[in-house]
C-alpha cells in the first residue's frame, strides 16, 4: 500500500522512504496495535516517525539501498555505525526480558533475519519501477484501515484518536505536492555481493551489545536513542510539510504570472 502511495504520489528518493515509513508507522501503531495513543504526545513521535520511518525505513531500509553503490570502505563504515546504533539500543533488552538467550542464538537471529534487507533490495532490483496498482486495489488497505480505525474509535471515542487521520492527511498531501509526474524506480540493480554485506550491521550489534548484556546488564541506552531520533524525525516531518507548502504557493506564483 505504501508503495502504491509512492508511485501515485510521485515522490522518489531519501523522502519518499521517510514519508512512506511515516505512513507506514501509523497505520501499524494507529490503527493495527494502536501504541499510538497511550503516554501521547511522546508515542505520537516515538512508534511511527522515529521508530519506523527514521530508524526502519530511512537507517535501515534506505541505507541498504543506497550504501551498495558507495566506495567499499564507506559502505563498510556505514554498516559498522549502524551496528552500533543497533548496540547502543539494544542495551535496554534485559530490562523487559529479564533473562537474555545465549549469545550465539542473539548472533544467529539478528543475523538470519537482516537478510530480509538484502532479499527485497534484490527483488527491487528485478522490479524496477514503482507500480502504480488499479485505484480500485489500491482503495482496499486504506478502507479496510478506515473501517478497524472508525470500529476502534466508536469503542473507544477519546479525542487523542483524531493524530491518527490528521497526520495521515498531513503527510498524504506533503507526498502530493513534493511529487512528480514522472514514474518512479528504484533506481539501478547493485551487485548482489554488495546488497549480502548488509547482515554485517546486526552481527556487530550482536558481538558488541551481548557482553554488555553478561557482564553488565541492562543499560539505558535507549533513551540516547530517543532523545536523538525524537526531535530528528519530528524536525524533518515539519520541514517537509513546510517545503510542500512552499511548492504549492511557487506554483501558485508561476501560473499568476504566466
Amino acid at each position: 500500500m505504501v508503495l502504491s502511495v509512492v508511485a501515485l504520489s510521485g515522490i522518489s528518493g531519501i523522502r519518499a522512504v521517510f514519508l512512506g515509513g511515516v505512513l507506514m508507522g501509523y497505520l501499524i501503531e494507529g490503527v493495527v496495535v494502536d501504541e499510538l495513543y497511550l503516554a501521547f504526545p511522546f508515542q505520537l513521535i516515538w512508534t511511527s516517525m522515529a521508530w519506523h520511518a527514521l530508524i526502519t525505513s530511512v537507517c535501515i531500509f534506505g541505507l541498504g539501498r543506497v550504501a551498495p553503490f558507495w566506495p567499499l570502505w564507506r559502505h563498510l563504515l556505514a554498516l559498522v555505525l549502524l551496528g552500533m546504533f543497533g548496540a547502543t539500543f539494544a542495551s535496554f533488552w534485559p530490562s523487559e526480558r529479564g533473562t537474555m538467550p545465549a549469545g550465539d542464538l542473539v548472533l544467529f537471529y539478528l543475523a538470519g533475519v537482516a537478510f530480509v534487507v538484502p532479499a527485497a533490495h534484490l527483488l527491487l532490483d528485478r522490479i524496477g519501477q514503482v507500480p502504480r496498482p488499479p485505484t480500485l486495489v489500491l482503495m482496499f488497505v486504506p478502507m479496510i484501515a478506515l473501517t478497524v480505525w472508525l470500529a476502534k474509535s466508536a469503542a473507544d471515542p477519546r479525542p487523542v484518536r483524531l493524530a491518527f487521520p490528521l497526520v495521515v492527511l498531513l503527510t498524504l498531501w506533503a507526498m502530493r505536492r513534493l511529487g512528480g509526474a514522472g514514474p518512479v524506480t528504484f533506481g539501478r540493480p547493485a551487485p548482489v555481493w554488495r546488497h549480502l554485506l548488509f547482515p554485517l550491521a546486526p552481527a556487530i550489534t550482536a558481538l558488541i551489545v551481548v557482553p554488555v548484556w553478561e557482564n553488565i546488564g541492562a543499560l539505558s541506552g535507549h533513551i540516547v536513542v530517543v532523545f536523538l531520533t525524537v526531535p530528528l524525525s519530528l524536525s524533518w516531518w515539519l520541514l517537509l510539510l513546510w517545503r510542500a507548502a512552499r511548492s504549492g504557493s511557487d506554483q501558485s506564483r508561476k501560473a499568476a504570472s504566466a
